[in-house]
């Protein structure tokens, strides 16, 4: 589990099940070569914001991304959503609450929009998914015999 701030609250992410990580990566997996060029621009940015430099060039390199998404189906897009956020929590005082509500497929606090739950998302799948995506990349998830 990892935690990490965002607009000034505290959140944890768990883990998500051998079968969920699995789903999940086939969901996503259709935008992730997208993403690569957007990686390596981040990469060499060096830690600073692209945005601030290079607004153009960084549309350029969002824009499949951004076309996957829209792209993807409903079922699919509501399956991410969902898993990612169920497994987050938020900080309440000295305990953790669910921000998701699997069941009722709601959000169980009103401050947070549409904006955070993507950034929220992505931790999870970066978290959940890189150590795969990474040795898939890298040649390192294939069994040597």
């Amino acid at each position: 589990m990892s935690e990490f701030d965002l607009n000034g609250i505290t959140y944890r992410i768990g883990k998500l099940s051998v079968f969920d990580q699995w789903h999940l990566s086939r969901k996503v997996a259709p935008i992730i070569p997208t993403l690569i060029p957007v990686f390596v621009k981040l990469q060499k940015s060096g830690g600073g914001n692209p945005l601030s430099r290079d607004l153009t060039g960084m549309a350029e390199l969002i824009t499949p991304f951004a076309e996957g998404i829209a792209n993807m189906d409903n079922e699919s897009s509501e399956f991410i959503l969902s898993k990612c956020l169920g497994v987050i929590q938020r900080k309440q005082g000295d305990s953790w609450a669910p921000i998701w509500s699997s069941r009722g497929s709601v959000c169980m606090f009103d401050d947070i929009d549409l904006g955070a739950m993507i950034q929220m998302c992505f931790r999870v799948i970066k978290e959940s998914l890189g150590p795969f995506f990474k040795g898939m990349l890298s040649g390192q998830s294939t069994p040597q015999g």
